[in-house]
């Protein structure tokens, strides 16, 4: 099994890192900080009384909420409330069109800033971010920084030119974010960073149909690895390009033509590697962790094998540069995170992930549906919490020491993207669809916020 360094809890989502072999541990206590110290029954260990009792159910609204001021919360509800109705949800796209119409760029954008831009993203720059990076910091949150852009499989026509500035902006954004972390917040914090945002997404995807015909990923070169030798670039894609063909004639799979790579297509992906390596190295330098989000599933079989990679160069340290990312409400979740679990302990590197329910629901359904394939989404929302709960377990029998949470302290993240609103847009709308009326989580969210909202109104007035 695999040593635990350091595991993070947040109300969205769990973020851990292991490594080595040592012993299962299955006890979790914690203490509140109102009770006398005791000792635990079976392991003679006095527990420290530093941190509150938590609140597992996460209704404490007064502290949940109060880095938000009162405009704030009320913003929060309403939002909330314009999300439940499915009308509105259902029809953002042609809404946003009109609404852009009818009042034009600039009042539109006034209009998303003060509300869902306002709500769910920090703002547009880094300087617009950082002062609320000092009110959460103020309030004990560690924020991530995510320049949330990212593109999807639409087949817009750019010429390659264009194409490539927009990947060379991004990765510069992304460095920047990475810099902007560690000069307000200090050293070892985390961002958040979008594969598709540095590649063509449908050269990614093709990346992603011929990995997926290939059984042990593992065994294909090390990519950063060879990135790091200042390989020339022809050796570095002739290299991975015989390494796929061999593979995919070992494992007997065939590869349709339309996904079989062009030349241009591995030149893109190792200006990707190398794009990625860039960004590594500022997080190196910066002492900076990064987060490689999850997408979507015709994605994400090669973004979780770029991920790994960077973990197999990157993560060879006591602290580790790189975390992966697991969608809990895949089916496949599981296999996913026990697979990367056995490569990292084979090749003695720090596996780092973030659980995460997952943000393309509908999106993966309607595919499923539209294209008569099986969904690869969790039937129920039980499934999924199930699904979170047993890579949760998978995580905590992996762990080198008693893992007594109030000995550790709960480190609290709060995710805080930014960009330019238009880049945002795609993660707006997946907010709405997330906080639709259907939703448990949905309606929690209105009522903690109006509660929230009231309390701090009734006492304003005392």
């Amino acid at each position: 099994m695999l040593t635990i360094k350091h595991t993070y809890r947040s109300t969205s989502s769990t973020i851990c890192s292991f490594r080595t072999l040592k012993f299962i541990q299955n006890s979790i206590f914690y203490q509140s900080t109102d009770a006398a110290p005791i000792k635990h029954e079976n392991k003679k260990q006095e527990i420290r009384q530093e941190y509150p009792l938590l609140d597992t159910k996460f209704n404490q609204y007064q502290i949940a909420y109060r880095y938000r001021n009162t405009f704030e919360l009320l913003r929060g509800y309403l939002v909330y409330q314009l999300f439940s109705i499915n009308f509105l949800t259902n029809n953002q796209e042609k809404i946003t069109h009109w609404c852009r119409r009818i009042l034009g760029d600039r009042l539109f954008k006034v209009l998303l800033k003060i509300t869902a831009f306002g709500h769910f993203v920090g703002g547009e720059t880094p300087q617009e971010i950082k002062p609320i990076i000092k009110r959460l910091i103020d309030h004990n949150v560690s924020p991530i920084l995510d320049y949330s852009v990212e593109s999807d499989d639409h087949g817009q026509l750019y010429s390659s030119d264009q194409i490539d500035h927009m990947h060379d902006h991004n990765t510069n954004k992304f460095i920047e974010c990475i810099q902007t972390s560690h000069d307000v917040c200090g050293p070892n914090n985390l961002i958040a960073i979008k594969v598709t945002a540095l590649i063509r997404p449908n050269v990614l995807k093709k990346f992603n149909t011929i990995l997926k015909s290939i059984k042990d990923r593992s065994l294909l070169p090390p990519l950063f690895e060879l990135i790091n030798q200042e390989q020339k670039n022809d050796k570095i894609v002739a290299l991975l390009q015989e390494s796929i063909n061999a593979h995919i004639i070992k494992d007997q799979n065939d590869i349709l033509p339309s996904v079989a790579f062009m030349s241009n297509d591995l030149t893109e992906i190792h200006n990707l590697l190398i794009r990625l390596n860039k960004i590594a190295q500022a997080c190196v330098e910066n002492k900076i962790s990064i987060m490689v989000d999850a997408e979507q599933t015709y994605f994400q079989i090669a973004i979780n094998y770029l991920a790994t990679e960077l973990q197999r160069y990157y993560n060879k340290s006591n602290v580790p540069v790189i975390h992966g990312t697991y969608q809990c409400y895949l089916k496949d979740a599981l296999n996913s995170l026990t697979h990367d679990l056995v490569v990292a302990e084979k090749y003695n590197y720090i596996f780092a992930a973030k659980l995460v329910r997952g943000a393309y629901m509908e999106q993966e359904n309607r595919l499923a549906r539209e294209n008569a394939y099986e969904s690869p989404i969790n039937p129920t929302f039980e499934a999924t919490s199930q699904m979170y709960h047993t890579c949760f377990d998978k995580v905590l029998q992996n762990i080198v020491k008693p893992f007594t949470l109030a000995n550790s302290g709960y480190q609290t993240y709060k995710y805080l993207p930014y960009g330019p609103i238009e880049a945002l847009q795609p993660y707006l709308f997946r907010r709405a669809q997330e906080n639709r009326g259907i939703f448990e989580k949905a309606a929690k969210d209105r009522r903690l916020h109006f509660e929230a909202f009231k309390d701090r109104m009734f006492r304003s007035k005392n």
